[in-house]
């Protein structure tokens, strides 16, 4: 009690009733500094990355699911193709944008959606296979920034790549983070197949996709 009153610059006089409550109806404590509080920036973003790592190790989504930043947009219902609008009815459509690049396909799709697409692409992975990109494993293989929007600010990508299929072939999927709140959070998911467009994003050298680009440390 007199520790509470000293730090609160209180009197000693504080009323017995204080004294009687329970820990449930205490006033909160300071809380603890995290030790793994987050910043922007790239440097904030490598440093978060690692968490995409660990992820791909455990063949777990649950992070995509629990760093959403869903879009919300009002569809009126007379859209047609290409995406997102159609083919929804009238009414606000959210979720995490999901492109194939360079195509006009591009849709908002619910987070458990990508956390499901991201434990399949990771575990149909073929690790016996490689190219001249690495192993057929799922790796976080390079991490990029890019060109700042008006809308979202500054983004930044994890760029995951895999061998998988019947006959195997090499993917990649792009996921787009944004810094809101002191947290990183996933705005949308870039997916690429054909190996004229993966490799935009494994060899860091397209200028529209981001402005920085640096292979993740430990790849394959």
């Amino acid at each position: 009690m007199r520790a509470l009153a000293l730090l609160a610059g209180a009197s000693l006089a504080l009323p017995l009733a204080a004294a009687a409550c329970d820990d449930a109806t205490k006033p909160p404590f300071l809380p603890e500094a995290s030790p793994s509080a987050e910043t922007g920036g790239l440097d904030g973003f490598r440093a978060f990355a690692g968490q995409i790592g660990q992820a791909i190790r455990d063949a777990d989504g649950r992070l995509f699911i629990e760093r959403a930043q869903p879009t919300h947009i009002f569809c009126t219902g007379k859209e047609e193709e290409p995406y997102p609008c159609f083919p929804h009815a009238a009414g606000v459509v959210e979720g995490i944008w999901s492109e194939r690049w360079r195509t006009e396909f591009v849709n908002l799709v619910p987070p458990e959606d990508v956390a499901s697409g991201f434990e399949s692409f990771v575990s149909a992975a073929a690790a016996g296979e490689s190219d001249r990109f690495g192993s057929g494993e799922a790796a976080l293989y390079a991490i990029a920034s890019g060109p700042e929007e008006l809308t979202f600010g500054e983004s930044f990508y994890a760029i995951l790549t895999a061998i998988s299929g019947r006959p195997p072939g090499r993917s990649t999927i792009a996921y787009q983070f944004i810094f809101r709140q002191g947290r990183w959070r996933l705005l949308g998911e870039v997916h690429a197949w054909d190996e004229s467009l993966f490799v935009e994003w494994l060899n860091g050298t397209c200028a529209d996709c981001y402005d920085q680009w640096e292979r993740w440390e430990g790849t394959p």
